[in-house]
């Protein structure tokens, strides 16, 4: 690998970061994860926050990382001038170095003082189902401790699927005033993380603005079962019961504590 470049001032500079514990787990985490705000790196390298701002800082003026405002936080992202071969670099690190391994960080896990609740955008095809389901579970397990929408990319003209209205329902979650929501630019800036429930969605998902993070959940289209009714309508259960599974987690992640106390169990029979 050729580490020359044409700065050498800026090798110096990245070199020197990295012999320092702090920087070079910072850029390691921004390379793993980011962006990420300063209350992120915080819980990530176990420092106090004027201590990782001040490192930040350094890493900013001396070009290694880049920032941006979200709200009322900066968060900060590797300089998107890094060197491919500085990149390897750190890729490199992130495997064999002690210091950083079976540190992964889960996205907000904590939420910064002050901050708003997170948002969730479940975002499908026809927003009929799938994103549906997922923003029930979300919006009754997580209550006021997070903001939830959905969206589609091509919503269907009939609005929710009756069948994943009739599993929520047996479920003590109502569906029957939702509608299918086109996703559009505001509902994207409005985001902290998109969630795709199925693959069209994912693939034909917009570039998503700085700070938004996606995470893809491949949940196979219950409305495309072919047998009888009954079979039908137990891939939508089981539809219903996978999604539950995958919002739960995601509030765990997060840090949301579940509200689930009132829930009915679904019927058996």
């Amino acid at each position: 690998m050729n580490l020359k470049s044409q700065n050498p001032e800026f090798d110096t500079d990245f070199f020197s970061a990295l012999n320092h514990t702090l920087r070079r787990q910072a850029l390691l985490s921004l390379l793993e994860r980011g962006p990420l705000c300063v209350c992120h790196l915080t819980e990530r390298l176990g420092a106090s926050q004027p201590t990782i701002s001040r490192q930040m800082a350094i890493l900013r003026e001396k070009g290694l990382v880049g920032s941006f405002r979200k709200g009322q936080w900066i968060y900060y992202d590797l300089a998107r001038e890094l060197p491919g071969w500085a990149r390897a670099i750190l890729d490199t690190l992130r495997e064999t170095r002690p210091d950083i391994q079976n540190q992964s960080l889960h996205f907000a896990q904590n939420l910064c003082p002050g901050q708003d609740p997170p948002h969730l955008l479940f975002l499908c095809t026809q927003n009929a189902c799938r994103s549906q389901i997922a923003f029930g579970w979300a919006r009754a397990l997580g209550g006021a401790r997070v903001e939830v929408r959905s969206a589609g990319t091509h919503p269907h003209p009939e609005g929710v699927n009756p069948l994943a209205v009739s599993v929520m329902h047996a479920r003590g979650i109502d569906l029957s005033g939702q509608s299918s929501t086109p996703v559009d630019a505001s509902l994207l800036q409005w985001a902290n993380l998109v969630v795709t429930v199925c693959g069209e969605a994912d693939e034909s998902c917009p570039v998503l603005p700085p700070g938004v993070q996606k995470e893809h959940w491949p949940i196979p289209d219950p409305d495309r079962i072919h047998g009888s009714s009954r079979e039908i309508f137990l891939a939508f259960a089981r539809t219903c019961d996978d999604i539950e599974t995958r919002v739960r987690d995601l509030l765990k992640r997060l840090g949301i504590e579940i509200l689930d106390t009132t829930l009915p169990s679904p019927a058996t029979n």
